[in-house]
C-alpha cells in the first residue's frame, strides 16, 4: 500500500488535520470498534514513540497506514499527531480502543489523541506536543468542555504510565491547552499529575527496533511483565534497549520453556527442532542438526506445517511445537 491520501483536510487551531477514516477504508478487514460515541465527556491524551519513515511521509501518516495494514494490534484512536500535522482515523461519532478500561468511559466517552514524541524533548518533540495541545483545545471548545475534561491515559488505567513523555511536565501541557482554548468560561485545572518516578522506564515490545509493536511503557518492572505475559514472544526492554524479560512460549506439559524459532536464529533449541523434524521425516539438509535455522530448515518447517494443517508461516511457535511434541 502506498502513502495514504486524505479524503479531506481541515485546520484545527492552526494544525492541519488529514481525515482518513477507517470506517471508509478497511481493505484488510481489521477489527473495528462498534460502540457509538453518543456522549463525549472529554479528550484523552496518549504518547507513542517516533518511528522511522520512508522519504515523502512522516509518522502520523505512517501510524495511520500501519493501522490500516493491521500492524497496530487492537489499538484504535481518533487522531495521531506529530510535528507536521494530524491524521484522523475514526469519526467523532465512534468510540475508540485506547483507554484499557473496556466498556468504561475512557473508551466509550472520550476522544483519543496519540502524540508522537520521545523522552529527549527536542524541538521536534515540543512541536509535536504543541500540535497535540492545539488539537486538544479545538476539541474541548468544539464540545463546550472545560480544561477539567482533559484526561491522561493513566487516569483511566492507573498501571499505565501514559502519556509517558508529557506526564513529567503535565501541568505545563495543561496550561498550553488552556492557552489555545477559545472558551470564555474558565474551568478549574485538573489535579496535577504526581511527580514522575525517576526510576527506569520499561517498554513492552516484540523487538526493541519495532516501536509500532509496543504494548505499553511502565515505570514498574512487574507491571511491564504482567503486560508482556499477554503477548507471546514479547520482551520487556529497559531504556538502553536491553531485554530484561522475555515471554517465551511455554510447553508446560513437558516443564520446559522454548523460544519462538524462525529463520536466522541459531542455538541448541534450533538443533532440537531440526532433530524433531528429521524424526518426523522432514529433513533440514545434509547437515540436518547444525543448530542453524536457514533456508532448508525453513523449507522443512513449511512442509511440516502444510502437511499438518498449521499456519504456513515458517515460524515455530506454540502450535507447531505442540504438534511436533505430540501434545495437541
Amino acid at each position: 500500500m502506498g502513502f495514504l491520501q486524505a479524503d479531506k483536510k481541515y485546520v484545527a487551531n492552526g494544525i492541519t488535520v488529514n481525515e482518513y477514516l477507517l470506517t471508509k477504508h478497511n481493505p484488510n478487514g481489521i477489527d473495528m470498534p462498534w460502540a457509538e460515541l453518543n456522549e463525549i465527556i472529554g479528550v484523552t491524551i496518549h504518547n507513542t514513540d517516533w518511528i522511522s519513515t520512508a522519504s515523502g511521509t512522516h509518522p502520523s501518516e505512517q501510524y495511520t497506514r500501519a493501522t490500516v495494514n493491521g500492524n497496530m494490534g487492537d489499538v484504535r484512536v481518533h487522531f495521531y499527531v506529530d510535528d507536521i500535522d494530524a491524521w484522523q482515523n475514526l469519526p467523532l461519532t465512534l468510540s475508540g480502543w485506547h483507554a484499557a478500561d473496556g466498556d468504561g468511559p475512557g473508551n466509550r466517552k472520550t476522544i483519543a489523541i496519540e502524540c508522537i514524541m520521545s523522552s529527549n524533548y527536542t524541538n521536534t518533540d515540543q512541536k509535536s506536543e504543541d500540535n497535540a495541545a492545539r488539537l486538544c483545545a479545538y476539541l474541548l471548545d468544539k464540545y463546550k468542555l472545560g480544561i477539567d475534561h482533559l484526561y491522561t491515559h493513566q487516569h483511566w488505567y492507573s498501571a499505565k504510565y501514559c502519556p509517558a513523555y508529557i506526564l513529567p511536565h503535565y501541568s505545563k501541557f495543561v496550561s498550553l491547552v488552556k492557552k489555545y482554548m477559545k472558551g470564555t468560561t474558565p474551568a478549574p485545572a485538573p489535579t496535577p499529575a504526581p511527580a514522575p518516578d525517576t526510576s527506569e522506564m520499561y517498554r513492552v515490545r516484540k523487538s526493541w527496533g519495532d516501536a509500532a509493536s509496543q504494548k505499553g511503557a511502565y515505570r514498574n518492572l512487574e507491571s511491564a511483565k504482567t503486560c508482556c505475559n499477554q503477548y507471546p514472544d514479547y520482551h520487556v526492554y529497559n531504556s538502553k534497549g536491553e531485554s530484561v524479560y522475555h515471554n517465551a512460549i511455554k510447553i508446560t506439559s513437558f516443564g520446559v520453556q522454548l523460544r519462538t524459532l524462525r529463520k536466522g536464529m541459531t542455538g541448541p533449541d534450533v538443533k532440537s527442532l531440526q532433530q524433531l523434524l528429521f524424526a518426523k521425516g522432514y529433513s533440514c539438509g545434509t547437515t540436518c542438526d547444525d543448530g542453524d535455522f536457514g533456508d532448508k530448515t525453513e523449507k522443512a518447517v513449511l512442509k511440516y506445517q502444510a502437511d499438518n494443517d498449521l499456519d504456513k508461516d515458517g515460524i515455530v511457535g506454540i502450535d507447531t511445537f505442540s504438534k511436533l511434541w505430540g501434545i495437541s
